[in-house]
């Protein structure tokens, strides 16, 4: 269940449509493009606006692990995209390691947490070291 609305947010946002990720007010957002969101009523129209840079894509989720419990559920995965930006036409790889958090009260699951950052191939540690400098 909260895997296939995952698969339906990445969907969605890929091509251009960020409701999906509306947080409740304590949520937070570690997104792919950097910096971090607290949730709240404005979540919405950031995610949207993030996500209209977007004018097209494909894609589907992997599953690595997940466990659900006392009303708490995490899913870590990886979401395998390719996408086309809005202000450029080429295709684009746009892989991400992903962890979400739900929280159940009495009307579903909540989001209230996601981390995602760019799945990038394994470099030697100096290289990486670099980008921080």
């Amino acid at each position: 269940m909260l895997l296939e609305r995952c698969r339906r947010d990445h969907h969605a946002w890929i091509n251009g449509d960020g409701s999906g990720y509306a947080l409740p007010p304590d949520g937070t957002i570690l997104g792919a493009i950097g910096g971090y969101s607290l949730g709240g009523p404005d979540t919405t129209a950031r995610q949207s606006a993030v996500a209209r840079q977007w004018r097209s894509g494909s894609g589907q989720l992997e599953f690595l692990n997940g466990a659900a419990n006392d009303g708490v559920a995490w899913l870590a995965f990886i979401e395998r995209a390719v996408v086309v930006f809005d202000d450029d036409p080429t295709e684009r790889r746009w892989d991400l390691r992903v962890t979400e958090v739900f929280r159940q009260s009495a009307d579903g699951w909540h989001r209230v947490h996601r981390h995602a950052d760019p799945l990038v191939d394994r470099w030697p540690l100096a290289e990486i070291a670099s980008l921080l400098d």
